[in-house]
């Protein structure tokens, strides 16, 4: 396995995801957001390792993937990996953003 795969990439992808997924869990529990985008954005991350893995095991350039203008296997995955990465980075995002403006008015106000 380790000539195809690097463990410590797969290490780090699953890491990363399972960090999001606590992240949205946190979030989720808090009742920060609500369920049907906390859901989604866990989705995205619980998709994301999986997706890197494939990009990284066959070697391929994002950008060049993206920017190729052919709807390759390849591509859509590219593309699978920016939707997947921006749902689970913006949404946590959001949230957090929104409650930092409230908690900013609220403290504004006293």
């Amino acid at each position: 396995m380790d000539a195809y795969v690097n463990v410590t990439e797969v290490g780090m992808f699953l890491l990363v995801g399972l960090l999001f997924i606590v992240l949205n869990l946190v979030l989720l529990a808090k009742r920060y957001t609500r369920a049907r985008f906390a859901m989604l954005s866990i989705l995205a991350t619980s998709v994301w390792p999986a997706l890197m893995i494939v990009l990284s095991v066959n070697q391929l350039n994002v950008m060049d993937q993206l920017t190729s203008g052919e709807w390759t296997l390849n591509a859509v995955i590219a593309w699978a990996v920016v939707l997947s990465t921006a749902l689970m980075t913006m949404i946590p995002a959001g949230v957090f953003l929104h409650r930092l403006v409230t908690v900013s008015r609220l403290h504004s106000e006293l």
